[in-house]
C-alpha cells in the first residue's frame, strides 16, 4: 500500500487539493446565486477565489515547488495563464449548455424541504469541472511546476 501511494503521490495529493478547491468553488458559486448574483458573476468570483486557493496549495502541497523570486512571480502568472484558459474553457461549455440548450431551466422542488434545487445548475457546473481539473493537472504538471531533472 506505501509502494502504490509513493507511486501516486502527487496525483493523490493534487485530487486532495483538487476536491478542497472545487468546494470552494461550488460554496461561493452556490451562495452567490441564492441571492440572485447573475450566473457568471457568480461564476467569475467563485474562480478567482478557488483559482487563489489552488495556486498556494498546488505550489506548496502538490508540487512542492521551490522557485523564488523571478521564476516564482513567472511560475504565479503560468499558473494564472494556464487557469485563465481552463475558465474560458468553463464559459464557453456554460454558454453552450446554458444559453443555447437551456439546461439550467431543469430544477427540483422537494416536497420534505422549502427549497428549489437548481440541477440543471448543478449538471452544468460538474460537468465543466471535470474538464478543468483533468486541463489544469496537465497544464501544471507539464508546464508550470515542471520539476527540471
Amino acid at each position: 500500500m506505501k509502494k502504490l501511494f509513493e507511486k501516486y503521490r502527487e496525483l493523490i495529493k493534487y485530487i486532495i487539493c483538487g476536491l478542497s478547491t472545487t468546494i470552494i468553488n461550488y460554496v461561493i458559486h452556490f451562495a452567490l446565486r441564492a441571492v440572485d448574483v447573475n450566473y457568471y458573476i457568480s461564476l467569475t468570483i467563485a474562480g478567482v477565489c478557488a483559482v487563489t486557493f489552488a495556486y498556494f496549495t498546488n505550489r506548496i502541497f502538490v508540487f512542492e515547488s521551490k522557485t523564488k523570486g523571478k521564476m516564482a512571480v513567472k511560475e504565479f502568472f503560468m499558473f494564472l495563464s494556464g487557469r485563465a484558459m481552463s475558465f474560458l474553457l468553463e464559459l464557453v461549455i456554460s454558454f453552450i449548455l446554458i444559453d443555447l440548450a437551456n439546461v439550467d431551466r431543469f430544477v427540483w422542488t422537494p416536497d420534505f424541504i422549502d427549497m428549489t434545487i437548481p440541477v440543471g445548475e448543478l449538471f452544468v457546473k460538474t460537468f465543466c469541472m471535470g474538464f478543468v481539473v483533468i486541463t489544469n493537472y496537465i497544464f501544471s504538471k507539464l508546464v508550470i511546476f515542471k520539476k527540471n531533472k
